[in-house]
C-alpha cells in the first residue's frame, strides 16, 4: 500500500475471482491451492496522512492470505492506481479467509489468531512518511465476500521545528513495554487491534523492543515523520533525534496512549539543540584543537572512546606508537573527578564547553619508547587539577622523548613546584602548546614553574603559549616562571617561541626572568598584559628589572628573528618601586629579521576598571590586549 495512507477503514478487497473446484479425478492430489485475486479499491473511507495526496496501491504491495491451511502471498498487479488486483494462489473453499497486510513470511493463523512481527528498524521515504509494507491491517471475508482492511497498528506523529537547514538523520523511541515486535491480532470479533506478545523462551524474560526511523539512504526527508507503533499504554517514553550535523535531543515523554488506527502527533523544538564535540566528530566534521585539525577518519573505529562515567582513568600504558586513542568524555552531574594516567599517544576532549570535565592527575608519565612517530596528550575542554603530593607535586614528567603536549581550553589548578618537567637526560618534550587556557597559580614563596629542565641538553621544536591567562588570585606567586633553567648552565634550546595575548596576572619572576634557556630563536611576544593588583615591592627590589626572556649568562644565544610588539603593564602606585618590564634582559642585540620593541608600555590607569577581573576581561578601551574571555 502507498506509505502515505494511514488505513483507518480500510480499503475494500472485492474477492471477485475464485477458481473452480478441482475436478475428482484417479490421479493423486499434488497441489491443492488455485489462482485467485482480490481486487482492492481504494475507497472514501481510506485516510490519507497527508492532505492532498492520492490513495494509491504500490507496485511493492503485498499480503498474506490465510485460508486454514497455510500464509498465501499475493502481490500487488497494477502500481499507481487507487484500485488493484492482488494475485496469488489459496485453497478454494473455505467457509472463511483471512487477511494481513503487510505479507510476511513468518506470518502465520493458529484457530482465529494472526500471529507476526511489527519491525523495530522502520523506513522514512522520499515524501517523509512511513514506507511500504509496514502498517499492518488485517480483513475477513466469507468465500464471495469483501475484505475490507482495518488497521491494527497505531501512528506516532513527529512534526519539528527550528531545525533550520539541519535535516533529520535518525528519531528513536523508546519505552517500559515493547513498542514493537511479535504481536498477535483475534479475528474472531467485529473489532481488531494488535497486541504485544512474548517472544523469549520459557524462563526469560523478553527483550523490550523500541522503534528506530532512518532514512534508506542518506537522512530522512522532510516530516512529519512517523513511526508506526503497536497499540498499548507505554511508561517511561523516551525520545532521541540524532540531527545531520550530529546533535542529538534526548527528551523524555513520560507516559504514552497509542490507539490502532490512531495518529498521536507531537510537536518539538530543535532550536536550542546543538551537536557536542562527539556528535560533529563521529558526524565526519574536523575538530580543530589549538591549530590543528582531528578527524574520524584518522582513527581506527576502535580507538574512538566515549566516556561517561568516572569509574575507569583514561590512559594509554602501550610504550609503542600506532594506537592513537581519541578520548570523548561526556559526564554529567560529575560528583568525583575522572583520573588521568600515563599518556603514549591519546587526545582526550571534553565535550561541553559550558561544563568542562573534572579530571585529576594520578599518574603524569609522557611514556614512550618508540619516537619513530609522532606521540602525544592532547588534553581540550577539561577542568585539570594537580593535587599536592608529598612524593611528586609536578603535573606531567616527559620521561623520554615526547612529541607533543597541548592543553586547550583548560582550566588548570596548579599546586606546588612545576606543571611540566623534563630534567632526564635524553628526553625532552618537541611540542608544547597552552592555548586558551586558565591557570590558576597559589601564592607564596615556593616555585611555580609552567616547564621546568635540568643541566642536560634538550632541544624544544616550538613553544606556543597564547591567549591564555596564568594568574593568582590571592596575594602574588613570589617564585614564578614560564621555563625554569639554571642563568648559568640551562642547555635547553626553543627554535620557536610564540607568546601572544596572554594575562599574567600577579605573578612576580623568580630572578626577574620568566624564561631561561640557552638558546632561542623566532620569537614572537605581542600583546601581552602583565597585571598586578597587589604590591611586589617586597619580593623584588627596585634595581631589578623583570624579564620575559633571558639566555643564559654563559654563553646564551639571543634570536635571530623576533617580532616584540605592543605589550603593556600595570602595576600599583602606590608600590615604592615602578617596574620596567621589558621582553628581553638585553636592550639591544642584533637582528636578522623582524624588531624588537622590547619595553612594555607602562599604563597608569587600571586596565580593569570598567572591565571584569573575574572573567579577566579588560576595559574596551584595553580589549586588544591579554587573553579575551
Amino acid at each position: 500500500m502507498k506509505k502515505n495512507i494511514l488505513l483507518i477503514a480500510g480499503p475494500v478487497l472485492a474477492f471477485t475471482a475464485v477458481s473452480c473446484s478441482l475436478e475428482e479425478n484417479t490421479e493423486p492430489v499434488v497441489d491443492s491451492v488455485v489462482p485467485m485475486e482480490f481486487t482492492a479499491d481504494a475507497t472514501a473511507t481510506r485516510t490519507a496522512i497527508t492532505d492532498g495526496k492520492a490513495v494509491i496501491w504500490s507496485e511493492d504491495d503485498a499480503i498474506s492470505v490465510f485460508d486454514g491451511a497455510g500464509n498465501h502471498k499475493f502481490t500487488a498487479g497494477t502500481a499507481g492506481s487507487a484500485t488493484t488486483k492482488f494475485s496469488g494462489e489459496a485453497e478454494s473453499g473455505k467457509e472463511t479467509y483471512y487477511a494481513l497486510y503487510p505479507y510476511s513470511v513468518d506470518a502465520s493463523l493458529a484457530g482465529t489468531t494472526i500471529h507476526s512481527v511489527l519491525p523495530a528498524n522502520q523506513y522514512s521515504t522520499a515524501d517523509g512518511t512511513f514506507d511500504t509494507m509496514l502498517a499492518p491491517a488485517v480483513a475477513k471475508a466469507e468465500e464471495n465476500g469483501n475484505l475490507t482492511f482495518v488497521n491494527v497498528a497505531g501512528l506516532v506523529k513527529f512534526t519539528f521545528t527550528g531545525a533550520g537547514d539541519r535535516a533529520v538523520k535518525s528519531i528513536s523511541m523508546t519505552a517500559d513495554q515493547s513498542l514493537t515486535g511479535s504481536y498477535s491480532v483475534d479475528m474472531s470479533g467485529e473489532e481488531f487491534s494488535a497486541v504485544a506478545t512474548a517472544s523469549a523462551s520459557a524462563g526469560e524474560t523478553p527483550a523490550v523492543s523500541g522503534i528506530t526511523l532512518t532514512a534508506k539512504e542518506g537522512n530522512l526527508a522532510a516530516g512529519p515523520y512517523y513511526l508506526v507503533a503497536l497499540p498499548g499504554t507505554y511508561s517511561n517514553v523516551k525520545i532521541s533525534v540524532v540531527l545531520s550535523d550530529g546533535a542529538k535531543l534526548n527528551g523524555s515523554v513520560g507516559t504514552l496512549y497509542i490507539m490502532a488506527g490512531k495518529i498521536k502527533p507531537t510537536t518539538i523544538d530543535l532550536t536550542e539543540v546543538q551537536p557536542t564535540l562527539y556528535d560533529k566528530f563521529m558526524a565526519g566534521e574536523d575538530i580543530v584543537i589549538a591549530g590543528k585539525t582531528y578527524n574520524k577518519s584518522q582513527f581506527e573505529a576502535d580507538e574512538i572512546k566515549n566516556v561517561t562515567n568516572t569509574n575507569s582513568s583514561i590512559y594509554d600504558g602501550s610504550k609503542l606508537l600506532g594506537n592513537g586513542k581519541i578520548i570523548f568524555v561526556n559526564i554529567e552531574n560529575q560528583e568525583k573527578p575522572l583520573s588521568i594516567g600515563n599518556a603514549a599517544d591519546i587526545v582526550v576532549i571534553g565535550v561541553n564547553p559550558a561544563q568542562k570535565v573534572k579530571v585529576i592527575r594520578t599518574a603524569s608519565n609522557l611514556n614512550v619508547t618508540d619516537t619513530t612517530d609522532h606521540s602525544r596528550l592532547v588534553l581540550h575542554n577539561l577542568e585539570i587539577d594537580m593535587p599536592n603530593s608529598t612524593v611528586n607535586t609536578i603535573g606531567f614528567i616527559a620521561n623520554s622523548s615526547f612529541g607533543e603536549l597541548t592543553f586547550s581550553n583548560c582550566d588548570i589548578k596548579m599546586r606546588d613546584q612545576a606543571l611540566i618537567q623534563i630534567n632526564t637526560e635524553g628526553t625532552t618534550i618537541d611540542e608544547l602548546n597552552i592555548v586558551d587556557c586558565n591557570i590558576d597559580i597559589p601564592s607564596g614563596s615556593s616555585n611555580r614553574y609552567i616547564l621546568t629542565t635540568g643541566t642536560n641538553p634538550y632541544e624544544m621544536s616550538s613553544v606556543n603559549i597564547t591567549n591564555s591567562v596564568l594568574h593568582c588570585d590571592n596575594g602574588v606567586a613570589a617564585t614564578f616562571r614560564l621555563i625554569n633553567g639554571n642563568s648559568s648552565s640551562s642547555q635547553l634550546t626553543v627554535n620557536e617561541f610564540n607568546f601572544q595575548n596572554n594575562t599574567l596576572v600577579n605573578l612576580a619572576y623568580t630572578n626577574t626572568t620568566a624564561v631561561i634557556v640557552k638558546k632561542i630563536d623566532n620569537v614572537t611576544v605581542t600583546k601581552n598584559l602583565v597585571y598586578f593588583n597587589q604590591s611586589i615591592d617586597e619580593y623584588n627590589s627596585g634595581s631589578l628589572y623583570p624579564n620575559l626572556l633571558r639566555p643564559i649568562d654563559n654563553g646564551g644565544v639571543y634570536p635571530q628573528t623576533a617580532n616584540a610588539d605592543d605589550n603593556v603593564s600595570y602595576q600599583l602606585s602606590t608600590d615604592t618601586h615602578q617596574r620596567t618590564f621589558k621582553v628581553f634582559s638585553k636592550d639591544k642585540f642584533d637582528l636578522v629579521n623582524g624588531e624588537v620593541i622590547n619595553v612594555f608600555k607602562k599604563l597608569t590607569v587600571d586596565p580593569f576598571e570598567g572591565g571584569d577581573l573575574s572573567t579577566f576581561t579588560p576595559a574596551p578601551a584595553y580589549a586588544e590586549y591579554g587573553a579575551q574571555r
